[in-house]
């Protein structure tokens, strides 16, 4: 079931597909070698063998220092993944206890309400998630919730069943609220361009250092140089793509709204 509504662009930023990123990464490492095969010609190695004391223990401080930046910025962006898929799991959750308990509501608002659940959790997937991939800003599910809210307004408390269910049912949607509010800031949130330019900037400055060295066995500076331009680079890839957790390659899906969908049909059957 789908359901329409106004969304509103707030940029245009598509992330990497897995073919840029593996195109990416095949130029930069090939860029790495090339570098060194020009200085090799340029700059004799017996030349560069001279500066390794002084450029060996550089590398070996920004290496040091750059890896730890990297590697806490992989961790922050995955831990900041994961926690969007949880989010979602929740907020899918939420709407679907929602679902069960206005069982006990009286009708017409039994119904409506578990049609506006199954609407919200549609609308989630058909809308609002294709919104998020483009950086688009989708109200059609708010206008679900609102209606939600209206229609829970009418319900009369006159049994104690009844009234459990509009007490719990209000603590779901505050609840899937919050949820969504969390997937919303995060949708929004990016990294810091003072950052990036840092991750960049030193990522280069590292690999450029290690192109300087000196070393009599060619094939074996290619290899190290190789090997540190795709790991740096590999792993920029990955930070920027899990920054935004709901675009890229790698996004958060809605699965766990669709198996909402699919437990409602189920409990409808039964």
């Amino acid at each position: 079931m789908g359901y329409s509504g106004h969304g509103v662009r707030e940029g245009v930023s598509q992330m990497l597909s897995y073919l840029q990123s593996v195109v990416l990464i095949s130029v930069s490492v090939a860029g790495s070698l090339l570098t060194v095969k020009l200085l090799n010609r340029w700059w004799p190695i017996q030349n560069r063998k001279m500066i390794n004391d002084v450029t060996g223990w550089q590398l070996g401080v920004l290496g040091t220092t750059y890896g730890v930046i990297l590697g806490f910025m992989l961790y922050t962006v995955a831990e900041g993944f994961r926690a969007a898929q949880i989010d979602a799991d929740l907020e899918a959750t939420s709407m679907l206890n929602i679902y069960r308990i206005a069982g006990g509501l009286p009708s017409p608002q039994k119904e409506q309400i578990r049609e506006l659940a199954r609407r919200y959790e549609a609308v989630v997937v058909n809308d609002e998630w294709p919104a998020m991939e483009q950086r688009r800003e989708e109200r059609a599910a708010i206008l679900v919730l609102n209606q939600m809210w209206l229609t829970l307004d009418q319900a009369k408390a006159e049994t104690e069943i009844a009234t459990n269910s509009i007490d719990h049912i209000q603590y779901a949607m505050s609840n899937l609220a919050e949820r969504r509010n969390m997937r919303n800031q995060q949708r929004s949130n990016q990294m810091p361009t003072l950052l990036s330019v840092l991750l960049v900037l030193g990522g280069g400055a590292t690999i450029a250092s290690s192109c300087l060295l000196g070393n009599d066995k060619k094939w074996l500076h290619y290899c190290q140089v190789g090997a540190l331009t795709f790991v740096i680079v590999t792993t920029l890839c990955a930070i920027a793509d899990l920054a935004r957790p709901y675009e890229g390659a790698v996004a958060v899906k809605p699965s766990s709204f669709v198996q909402s969908l699919q437990v409602m049909d189920t409990y409808d059957a039964h």
